[in-house]
């Protein structure tokens, strides 16, 4: 009996089980179809915004065209006003340079002082060498640089040094900022260097050149790359130069506490014009070396010196100028090309002594050296639109009868 119900049961709820089964089916079958449905959507979304984005490109591309067109023109009418023997320096046939570059530049100073016993002591101050790597873009003729100092990201050395340059055959100038809050230093030759503490050097210089023999010598070719120098030429040059700053020196500049150690801070200013002869020496197919040695006369200058007397109070004193203050600056460069590429080393080099030996002087050494790569890239140039022809008018023949 028991058996009878239970499968009684059973038939009933089958087709209740199979409903079920059919409507969870549906309801897959569904859930697939939304989400395909929701897949395509996305897709044609996509698609469309892809679509849109090249339209927008496509509606930019005259505008583009026209700008560059523009710039372009801009550019011929600047380079044409700069004429040069083609023979010796030219133009590269490529529209861009491009020059990978590693800088390391250090800075040494040398202060002498006599006390009026006539005691005298040398006192060394060097800088740690810094590393700045970089890279230049440069379109016919219009350059841009990016630069970073490794040391400056990895530690909190705080050393810089920037710079802004302008190189042309005629004239050119460096204006650079240098900042070092780290020294060592001696007190003399035989002496151990140690670490100065509260000694640090801010200096800012303005550097200007002018080439007479521009339309055959180029700096530019060896320093920025932005020329060729075809065949060897050299040229007088004429340059001046103003600088200005400070350096501060600490306690422990002189350990053996000697006559010297009252001396707190030199204020630095100075002016000086000079001339000098550089040389491009193209050697082959392929070298190029370059030499120039430019020495000044400082005109004029203010120095003063900050110390402290027997009472601590500090006294400022005007630094005597003595009979002759120089300021040189030396270049040297050389550069192996191929092809396209081009790779090369240059340095300069700038010292300057200012004062009197008898009594205080300073000497002052500046130096940066350059490795670099470089390549050159030809793009298609922007044409202007050609004028269209215009329309001849036609003409009728006249005929003319002679009458007998």
């Amino acid at each position: 009996m028991m058996k009878k119900r239970t499968i009684v049961w059973l038939m009933a709820l089958l087709p209740l089980v199979v409903q079920a089964q059919v409507e969870a089916k549906a309801d897959t079958t569904k859930s697939d179809t939304t989400k395909t449905s929701l897949l395509e959507r996305l897709q044609e979304k996509k698609e469309q915004l892809i679509q849109n984005i090249h339209e927008k490109i496509d509606s930019l591309k005259p505008k583009a065209e026209e700008a560059m067109i523009k710039a372009d023109s801009l550019l011929d009418i600047r380079n044409a006003k700069i004429t040069t023997d083609t023979f010796y320096v030219a133009r590269p046939r490529e529209t861009w340079t491009f020059r990978a570059k590693a800088d390391v530049f250090g800075e040494m100073m040398h202060i002498r002082s006599v006390d009026g016993l006539g005691n005298r002591g040398d006192y060394y101050l060097n800088a740690d060498p810094k590393v700045t790597l970089g890279i230049m873009a440069n379109y016919r003729g219009i350059s841009a640089s990016l630069s970073l100092s490794p040391s400056k990201i990895l530690s909190d050395i705080s050393d810089m040094m920037s710079a802004i340059n302008y190189y042309s055959n005629t004239f050119g100038f460096d204006l650079t900022f240098e900042k070092v809050d780290a020294f060592h230093g001696r007190t003399g030759m035989q002496s151990s260097t140690h670490k100065l503490t509260n000694t640090n050097m801010r200096q800012f210089a303005l550097t200007g050149y002018y080439v007479f023999n521009g339309k055959k010598f180029s700096l530019p070719a060896v320093f920025n790359s932005t020329w060729i120098q075809r065949r060897s030429a050299g040229s007088f040059l004429v340059q001046a130069s103003f600088n200005t700053g400070r350096v501060k020196i600490g306690d422990n500049l002189d350990p053996d506490h000697d006559f010297a150690s009252r001396l707190k801070r030199i204020d630095m200013n100075s002016l000086s014009i000079g001339a000098g002869y550089g040389y491009n020496f193209v050697y082959g197919k392929h070298w190029l070396f370059h030499a120039t040695a430019q020495p000044s006369v400082t005109i004029w200058q203010n120095y003063k010196l900050h110390k402290d007397d027997d009472q601590g109070n500090e006294e400022v004193n005007k630094m005597d100028n003595g009979r002759i203050n120089f300021f040189i600056v030396g270049r040297l460069g050389a550069i192996y090309s191929w092809d396209r590429y081009f790779i090369g080393l240059t340095s300069v080099v700038q010292h300057s002594k200012s004062g009197k030996d008898s009594d205080f002087s300073l000497r002052d050494t500046q130096w940066l050296a350059r490795a670099f790569f470089g390549w050159r890239v030809q793009t298609k140039l922007h044409r202007r639109p050609e004028p269209k022809p215009r329309k001849r008018r036609r003409t009728t023949a006249t005929r003319t009868t002679v009458r007998k």
